[in-house]
């Protein structure tokens, strides 16, 4: 599932056939590691932005289908209140251990006294799906998502990136993917 993810984006992008790319595929398509620059996931975007040859080219992004509306069950089926749920603390890894739960009687924290060097872009629902991205670059998600030693995420990473490569033509990806899943069972 991995590798048609794969291959299916880089063919949509028009990038099978580039020498690196196609060594990837051919790589994964074997059970072996991704070659160099493909083996290490920063160096293999440090080549990828400085490769001349890539075309640079935008599509719109993939939009997800539209559901139809929620209905409540009819008569006589059951709804149980969901219950609210209880508020968390989402801190995990090393740093959970030393954090404590914030109570009424501490102080709030100190404002700082230096610009620091972060940004920070916040977007108030949805972005627009008119955004273009470019589809070259959504590709190699895909290729080094096929390269994962597991499976299970080998599939998942590039069939998810295989969509956004795919950008609004991702229904035809999803077709393909579904009726190799539906072969294999």
């Amino acid at each position: 599932m991995a590798l048609l993810a794969a291959r299916r984006a880089c063919e949509a992008a028009g990038l099978a056939e580039l020498d690196r790319i196609a060594a990837g595929l051919a790589a994964a398509a074997e059970g072996r590691p991704l070659p160099p620059p493909l083996d290490d996931s920063e160096r293999a975007w440090r080549a990828f932005d400085a490769d001349p040859g890539l075309p640079h080219w935008t599509m719109r992004r993939a939009v997800p289908p539209e559901r139809p509306p929620f209905q409540a069950p009819a008569g006589d089926e059951v709804c149980l209140p969901v219950p609210a749920p209880e508020p968390t603390a989402w801190i995990v890894g090393p740093a959970a251990d030393r954090a404590k739960e914030p109570g009424p009687s501490e102080e709030p924290a100190p404002e700082p006294t230096r610009a620091t060097g972060y940004k920070l872009w916040a977007t108030i629902g949805a972005p627009g799906p008119s955004l273009p991205v470019s589809q070259p670059h959504m590709v190699l998600p895909a290729l080094l998502g096929a390269g994962e030693s597991d499976p299970l995420r080998a599939a998942l990473d590039a069939v998810f990136a295989a969509v956004a490569a795919y950008g609004e033509d991702c229904p035809t990806l999803l077709r393909e993917v579904w009726s190799a899943c539906e072969r294999r069972w």
